[in-house]
């Protein structure tokens, strides 16, 4: 298969084209034919790639041998080599250089490019300290003490280089020590490691037997395997660092036994927290948080003692310290890592110069000397340097290729050769490889293989023009097509330049030497997105027009950018399709009020396009035009009503303006589903009569993970196959194919694993069925639907396919193999082939397939014409008697025609197929509306009686009843009163000649028809399918009849890799599921595993964690950040590969859009300068108070962790006040970074006070200290946790705001801790919300926290100690003037916004403990109906001072402050602010404010105590939410009320205005700062004030540690507000769009985005001038869209100069003024403001007509 760069992007671009054509647009040929012209138009669906080849590195020849360090250290260093042991003998010029500076005691920076062995420049300095002071200072190395300190930022990572270090020091064939002991001497000490993370093992003041037993354990299990295959597996791991490196691990679990956590001498690591804080390890791998707790507390103190006494003994000891990933540190949470090295230095007494700093990063900006400047500056900061320290800076050493050149290739040549010829087959790729390089000079004329000839190209492809360019544009950098075509070719046509190139790129990476070097492994970024919508001109006489069927649109878009057609003026708006048949309907909004559909109503495009008004979607059929209305309709009639399509009005009870040009005939129906009032919908679809599930109508935007799915399985398939895993099936059924793919958010990766695990096994599903059926028709002996099972593993076991999951897959593979032992048997001894499994055997995941693909209604075999059921002929010779003896003579055709019929309706609407198959199994394939099977006296549907002619009683009809059912119906197995399809009496069909045909009514299509008509709908419209109409089919036909024909079947698994399954408890599992995931996807399997295909992973698995090598990436979407994308993409790119490729498929928001149109910046940007925030106060008093702190309780031997922050409070804060006022804070200079201006008495004043608040709120509410009367033994809040939500101390290392999810096993114990910010939580966890973990879906059905249960006498009512908690559930007072709420604790009298006196206490608030599962357990994915909630906009709730706010620079209106510690409320109020019901007993929650909600909800955890339902009796109606402190920068606009309108209920303008510009913020200050916008939140507030009116806009950082951003920004607060003006003017849409202000995160408020509001609102605000009039012309195009709807009502506008309004008693004039203007004055006319006629045109309409 060819796979050179051009044909791979061609086919997955066909791929994700088919895909969306055939699941999008098959059943509907009108947009078909409108777009697919366009959809292969470059820029839509995908971009042109861009390629680039990794930088190549110098290598220096025997580089060790010549490096300038010691002869004896040079000597260990090759001993190291010759053993294997992480050295190389000829490494690159870095890793040289970077061992020389570090031997010499320099401090280093390390910035080379992903790959390019960044660790050995850390690992081989770490090896040479240890040797050296073993070997020349042998008293000091006999001390314990930590040597070396490796940072990482995130716990996987630590992991990492743990192994690495188990594979070094602590090889298991103890090669290291050896030679180790042989450089410095046999007496020794061995150097030792140790990882101190909150993995290791495990957390308390003292070993307890119970917890020591339990991790013995899981050590032994892992440590000493059992059988042949457990070795194999064990060594495996072994070799990869995965076993600990314990010298004799026997002994050491005989001591952990009787809880000695003691090491061996000879151990090289400490496994346990017990065996480091009394055996100080040499290496130290941490990560900062822990590195924080360690420095704190008290039994961890050992460890800096005993190092502090190593460092103490000799000048010459210096402490190595290692910042790997240094780019990770950024801003604020930067500085508080840098002031934590502070820290350190302080505790250990030290000044900067006995630590010797190496930092590793992969990207750093090189090109200027401001660059370089910036990152020394970084290094200096983040290392704690006061005087500037010299860091030798590494950035690699690239090869250069300039002054090779020899030779020209003629472009004729190029041009004659064809690209996919070199990516073919070994033997035409070296006869067409021969043919080229013959006809050039410089050839060896006498290479004579393959091999050769590739080598001969590795050493001479750079003498070659357009080859040595090739080369030189693409090292280390992204170049597109377009750009190398013009480059290496500026004289040829594009076309041509681009056929040259992809000859260029065919050719260039076969070039390979004899070690397998690749001399240009190509990477290929690819971007592709989906469609976000279809859209419509209602016009159908528009200009642009489509009709196709009887069914005509005026111009159709692929995108929102239109609210008016700019072909014909008409209104457009979203389609929706019934997928089943392709009906289309337009998609509006109409008022709540309005939701009567009586008379004109406003037919809106967004549902927030009003402020103070609910919204109900709304869907209008768009009839064909031979639409009948059906001729009987029950309660919920459809009706017609009439469009205007140039003013969006539509009439739903007066036809008679039906018939005119400008109007419309659409269909409507009143009807809301239940749990849906929102939407006004259609039961039944009007074009095929079918009934419509809840999520039937859907719109055209490529949702879900299908489209990434048939990529990525594209990208999968393309690659070639691994050498070596390709010829053993069994073990490596997809021979070692692997992507990595990359989302950013955790519940993103999750849905993605289970989505295409679930798409890859039903596409294997359908091809094993076909090949299934096939084989059962090919026997002599006819085989029923009931053996299907038997012939599917057979299918399956022939070729090597493994599929379902858990135990049904141990299952499956133990029927596949004896499946295929039987046929082998009955083919040996030439007998027929017995099956011995029926459907009743099959794994439940089999009979659920079943059911998908003949009974799922959608994408079912029959959909794709693919399959059919038939009865068998037994049971069809048994029917036709029994029939015969009821009088009633059929053929058997007639009989298989009716039967098809009756099987297709029972399927569809019963689910009736199977009387084996349990109930539980149909609960995951098809919604249970009105339960399945068919009850004892089922009746045949409406459209098979009237297409026989049926009346009530009829006698045949009783006759074809009783014979259907004796001979095919069943009662289930166990009997619950229903019937269902007996399996054994019909069989499935595959006949790839057989006709079928497709109804033009319904568009179903049927293997049969019934009397002419179709067995469906009953229309006579049916006709036999045509060769395009299968065509249209073939992304589901091919894969079947490529599967039939021998081709192999891919099943591909997906694993999720996501914070959410790192929970591990490292005494009960040593690896987490993601550890055991990384084992798979590397191959690394054990008995009855597979591999792992792909892993769907997040930010984590950006950096280092080494997952073997790739070929392939996949991104879900595009990246925060550059550095974020090139990391991804530098995963990919193999040894010895020559092409990788990286897909990413992009988003709707801002942020993809930006990059899908623009690649470049991301491809390709330079990283961003590195910045520290080491400056801001508020860290420096943070870092200040936690050192005074900690001294303070020390002298008193306490510890902030434990002492009860009442007790410290109480009994301490005088003492501690003393202290404070007593503290040196220059005793030791290292504290605080040189040059910062610090006052250490306003800060010791701000601690007291600060401190004397928390006394005063310790006295008044003694429960939220956890100390008021009854408090139990250890509630007591602790000091650390009370000075952390107060912000006294840092944040960083301890994310406090955090709640997560608990998802149970069976029986109670937590299988997974998903944890969350409560900002995101609140919304995205809040019950009613699903989640997906583990590919299992879970719907939060409640509050819990693992253990509350266990609490004397709470087994059933855990809830109640949270519930009535006040730190958990807080009052909150709201004034019903004006909005504002706040805590009742802050004893607010009058309302600060509007100062009405009256507030009242509203709804509670409770912050979330801990969300759980409904019932405690997953819940089907059909059965899901998911209910949405959202966090409303932050609310802040305080007044800044008049002397905190400023004029901001050059502007009249705009006034600015900064200001620290504001209380930020977030809420989510629930549904239509319904709030939570919360049962205070169990816990158990569900959106709504009334009990009933929680009906059929149980406990939301599971415990043997607490078997009884709990009836919820005690429940509670609140809102979720939290209130938090953080820094905000806001700006006030001063509105004057005498020139613009500031009511806030009245004018959309202000809101509108005000959400924008608030966005247009929030997207300038994040690019300024260049942080993620996510970072950063925004929101707005109105107040009236006695003069004024003001327009808050406020942005804060969105991590509640309040890191500064927000307010950093202050002093460039012109440039913001000129960027602003710029974003906003820059765009061409015509209100808002992805391309300037929407994006996923602000969908709630995407109809009131507004970007020329938001421009008027600023420049009032720079400039004070308000908008300027509009021109009449203008004026007159406005309100003519409104005249048909005017002159209904009796009332003509006439329009010349100016306009005029008509009407029975009055003529006046019409003035459309701007919306933000307050409303003129004039005698004789109506004044209609513009927002009115853009965004709320009823009220335009009513005014005019109030006035005349």
């Amino acid at each position: 298969m060819p796979n050179g760069a051009n044909s791979v992007h061609k086919q997955l671009r066909t791929e994700l084209e088919d895909y969306i054509k055939s699941q999008y647009f098959g059943k509907s040929p009108l947009l078909l034919s409108a777009l697919s012209d366009h959809i292969d138009d470059e820029g839509l669906l995908y971009q042109k790639p861009f390629i680039e080849s990794s930088p190549a590195y110098v290598t220096v020849q025997n580089g060790i041998e010549t490096a300038s360090i010691e002869p004896w250290l040079k000597d260990y260093f090759l001993q190291l080599a010759e053993a294997g042991i992480g050295v190389f003998p000829s490494p690159f010029a870095h890793q040289i250089s970077a061992l020389e500076a570090a031997t010499r005691g320099e401090n280093l920076f390390v910035s080379t490019g992903t790959g390019s062995g960044k660790t050995e420049c850390f690992m081989w300095p770490l090896l040479a300290k240890m040797a050296d002071e073993a070997r020349n200072s042998k008293e000091s190395w006999a001390k314990r003490g930590v040597r070396t300190i490796i940072m990482y930022p995130m716990n996987a990572l630590v992991s990492d280089q743990v192994s690495r270090l188990r594979r070094m020091i602590g090889d298991p064939d103890k090669k290291f020590i050896k030679i180790f002991r042989n450089t410095c001497g046999d007496e020794v000490r061995r150097p030792q490691f140790g990882m101190y993370t909150g993995r290791t093992p495990y957390p308390g003041a003292q070993p307890s037997t119970e917890q020591d037993r339990k991790l013995e354990k899981t050590l032994a299990r892992m440590s000493f395997p059992q059988s042949d295959s457990e070795q194999e597996y064990f060594n495996h791991l072994l070799k990869e660092g995965k076993i600990p490196a314990k010298a004799d691990m026997h002994q050491f679990l005989q001591g952990l036994h009787e809880s000695r956590h003691i090491p061996n001498d000879e151990d090289a690591e400490l496994i346990t927290r017990f065996e480091m804080q009394q055996f100080c390890p040499d290496i130290l791998i941490t990560n900062y948080s822990m590195l924080e707790y360690m420095l704190l507390r008290p039994r961890e103190q050992k460890i800096w003692d005993d190092t502090r006494e190593w460092l103490a003994s000799n000048n010459e000891n210096k402490l190595l310290f290692v910042i790997d990933e240094a780019h990770m540190y950024r801003g604020s949470s930067g500085g508080e890592v840098a002031l934590l090295i502070r820290r350190l230095f302080h505790k250990l007494g030290i000044s900067r110069d006995r630590v010797q700093f190496i930092l590793t990063t992969a990207s750093m900006p090189n090109k200027n000397q401001q660059d370089v400047d910036s990152v020394m500056k970084f290094a200096n900061e983040l290392t704690a340097s006061d005087k500037a320290t010299r860091f030798c800076y590494l950035t690699g050493e690239r090869e250069v290729i300039d002054g090779q050149l020899k030779y020209d290739i003629l472009a004729e040549l190029l041009l004659s050769s064809d690209p996919s010829q070199f990516e073919d087959k070994d033997d035409l790729k070296f006869s067409a490889l021969l043919s080229f390089w013959r006809q050039l000079e410089g050839f060896d004329q006498n290479i004579n293989s393959l091999e050769a000839i590739c080598n001969w190209m590795y050493d001479n492809l750079v003498y070659y023009r357009p080859f040595h360019e090739l080369i030189k544009y693409c090292r280390a950098n992204a170049v597109s097509l377009g750009e190398l075509s013009y480059g290496i070719f500026p004289d040829l046509s594009q076309e041509n330049a681009l056929k040259a190139v992809s000859v260029l790129l065919a050719i260039a990476p076969l070039a390979k030497n004899a070690k397998g070097s690749v001399l240009f492994p190509a990477r290929m970024h690819m971007l592709f997105k989906g469609i976000s919508g279809v859209y419509a001109c209602a016009n159908a006489n528009c200009s642009r027009s489509h009709s196709e069927g009887g069914l005509t649109l005026g111009e159709v878009y692929l995108s929102d950018g239109n609210l008016i057609c700019p072909h014909c003026g008409s209104v457009v708006y979203e389609l929706y399709n019934d997928r089943r048949c392709g009906a289309l309907f337009f998609k509006g909004y109409v008022l709540e009020e309005d939701s009567e559909l009586h008379r004109n109503v406003y037919l809106w495009r967004y549902p927030g396009q009003l402020m103070d008004h609910r919204m109900k979607e709304v869907h209008l059929f768009i009839p064909t035009d031979d639409f009948e209305l059906p001729a009987k309709q029950g309660k919920n009639a459809i009706k017609p009503c009439y469009l205007d399509v140039k003013s969006g009005f539509i009439n739903f009870t007066d036809d008679s303006s039906a018939g005119k040009s400008w109007i419309r005939k659409l269909y409507y129906c009143n009807y809301s589903a239940k749990g849906r009032p929102q939407i006004i919908t259609f039961p039944t679809c009007p074009h095929c009569r079918h009934q419509l599930s809840t999520s039937q109508l859907t719109s055209f935007s490529t949702r879900g993970n299908q489209s990434f799915f048939n990529l990525i399985k594209s990208q999968f398939q393309l690659q070639p196959a691994v050498p070596g895993k390709d010829s053993d099936p069994v073990r490596f059924p997809n021979e070692g194919r692997k992507v990595l793919l990359f989302s950013d958010s955790r519940q993103r990766a999750a849905k993605l694993a289970r989505d295409m695990s679930d798409a890859s096994d039903i596409s294997a599903a359908r091809q094993l069925f076909a090949i299934a059926i096939k084989t059962m028709e090919e026997q002599t002996v006819e085989q029923s639907m009931n053996t299907l099972y038997d012939y599917f593993c057979l299918a399956a076991g022939q070729r090597h396919v493994q599929m379902f999951h858990a135990d049904e897959r141990t299952k499956f593979a133990e029927d596949c193999a004896s499946a295929l032992n039987n046929y082998n048997r009955c083919v040996k001894r030439g007998r027929d082939y017995a099956p011995r499994f029926t459907i009743a055997n099959a794994p439940v995941q089999m009979q659920e397939y079943l059911l998908r693909l003949f009974a799922g209604g959608y994408n079912t075999l029959y959909d794709s014409a693919t399959s059919w059921i038939e009865p068998t002929d037994q049971a069809l010779f048994d029917a036709v008697d029994a029939l015969e003896e009821n009088h009633v003579t059929v053929t058997d055709e007639e009989f298989i025609n009716l039967f098809n019929a009756w099987i297709l309706s029972i399927c569809d609407m019963s689910t009736a197929l199977g009387h084996t198959i349990n109930d539980t199994v149909r609960l995951k394939v098809r919604p249970k509306r009105g339960g399945y099977g068919l009850d004892k006296d089922w009746e045949f549907s409406k459209v098979i009686r009237e297409i026989m002619g049926w009346s009530d009683g009829n006698e045949t009809e009783m006759a074809w009843k009783r014979v259907l059912k004796e001979a095919f119906l069943d009662s289930a197995q166990p009997d619950n009163g229903k019937l269902y399809i007996d399996l054994s009496r019909v069989k499935t069909r595959y006949d790839a000649t057989h006709v079928w045909y497709k109804c033009e009514q319904c568009s179903e299509l049927t293997p049969f028809f019934l009397k002419g008509r179709c067995p469906s709908c009953g229309s006579t419209h049916i006709h036999k399918m045509e060769s395009d109409e299968y065509e249209a089919l073939s992304f589901w036909r091919r894969p079947v009849a490529d599967a039939v024909q021998g081709e192999p079947i891919h099943v591909i698994d997906t694993e999720e890799h996501t914070a959410q399954l790192s929970h591990k408890d490292q005494r009960d599992d040593l690896w987490s599921k993601t550890e055991q995931y990384e084992l798979r996807f590397q191959d690394l399997i054990q008995d009855g595993e597979t591999p792992v295909d792909i892993l769907s992973s997040t930010t984590t698995m950006e950096v280092g964690i080494d997952i073997g090598s790739l070929v392939a990436v996949g991104l879900r979407n595009i990246p925060p950040m550059r550095e974020n994308y090139q990391q991804r993409a530098g995963r990919a790119g193999r040894r010895g590969s020559s092409l990788s490729t990286i897909v990413t498929f992009c988003e709707d928001g801002p942020h993809d859009t930006l990059y899908f149109n623009d690649p470049i910046p991301m491809f390709r940007g330079d990283p961003r300068r590195p910045w520290i925030d080491v400056r801001s106060e508020k860290l420096l008093q943070r870092h200040l108070a936690m050192v005074v702190l900690q001294e303070f309780l020390a002298e008193k031997h306490m510890s902030l962790d434990t002492v009860p922050a009442a007790v410290f409070l109480e009994d301490f804060l005088d003492s501690f006040k003393n202290y404070l006022a007593s503290y040196s804070v220059d005793k030791d200079k290292l504290l605080l970074p040189i040059g910062v201006v610090f006052h250490y008495s306003e800060f010791a004043d701000e601690l007291k006070e600060a401190l004397d608040t928390l006394k005063e709120k310790c006295h008044a509410h003694p429960e939220l200290f956890g100390v008021d009367e009854g408090a139990k033994e250890g509630d007591a809040k602790v000091l650390l946790d009370a000075l952390y939500e107060e912000g006294i101390i840092p944040t960083y290392s301890f994310p406090k705001n955090v709640v997560s999810t608990y998802i149970p096993d069976m029986h109670g114990k937590i299988l997974y801790e998903v944890e969350r910010g409560l900002d995101v939580a609140i919304g995205e966890y809040a019950p009613g919300r699903a989640i997906v973990v583990d590919k299992q879906t879970y719907q939060i059905g409640g509050f819990y926290y693992p253990g509350s249960e266990r609490h004397n006498g709470q087994s059933l009512t855990p809830a109640r100690a949270y519930a009535e908690d006040p730190n958990y559930v807080k009052q909150i007072i709201s004034c019903l003037e004006c909005g504002w709420f706040g805590l009742m604790e802050e004893n607010t009298k009058q309302c600060p916004f509007c100062g009405n006196n009256d507030l009242k206490i509203t709804r509670e608030m409770m912050r979330p403990w801990g969300f759980a599962p409904r019932n405690a357990e997953a819940i089907p994915d059909v059965q899901l109906s998911e209910e949405y909630t959202a966090v409303q906009q932050p609310l802040y709730s305080t007044l800044p001072d008049a002397e905190e706010m400023k004029l901001a620079p050059g502007c009249k209106n705009i006034r600015i402050a900064s200001r620290t510690n504001q209380r930020i409320i977030m809420l989510n109020k629930g549904s239509d602010d319904k709030g939570f019901m919360v049962c205070k007993d169990c816990g158990a929650a569900m959106p709504g404010d009334d009990i009933s909600v929680l009906n059929d909800v149980n406990r939301p955890y599971k415990s043997k105590y607490a078997r009884s339902r709990c009836r919820h009796g005690n429940s509670f109606n609140v809102n979720l939410g939290y209130d938090f402190i953080t820094d905000m920068l806001v700006l006030e606009f001063t509105i004057d009320d005498k020139v613009i309108d500031a009511r806030r209920n009245d004018n959309p303008w202000l809101s509108r205005a005000a959400q924008s510009l608030a966005e247009a913020l929030r997207l300038v200050a994040s690019k300024k700062l260049d942080v993620e916008f996510t970072e950063l939140v925004t929101g707005y507030r109105l107040r009236t004030g006695a003069e004024a009116s003001y327009v808050d806009i406020y942005l804060y950082d969105s991590l509640s540690s309040g890191a500064g951003y927000a307010v950093s920004v202050a002093d460039a607060i012109a440039e913001l507000l000129s960027d602003m003006k710029e974003l906003l003017i820059s765009c061409d849409c015509g209100s808002a769009c992805s391309k300037c202000l929407k994006h996923y995160r602000n969908q709630y408020v995407h109809g009131m985005l507004d970007r020329f509001a938001a421009l008027q609102l600023l420049e009032w605000g720079v400039d004070g001038i308000k908008a300027s009039p509009i021109k009449p012309e203008t004026q007159i195009n406005m309100i003519m869209p409104l005249a048909n709807i005017l002159k209904q009502s009796c009332c003509e506008i006439n329009a010349d100069s100016e306009i005029t309004a008509a009407g029975p008693r009055s003529k006046k004039k019409v003035v459309i003024y701007p919306a933000m203007w307050v409303e003129p004055h004039a005698t004789n006319t109506i004044f209609v403001s513009d927002a009115y006629i853009k965004y709320a045109k009823p009220y335009a309409v009513q005014k005019i007509l109030d006035n005349i």
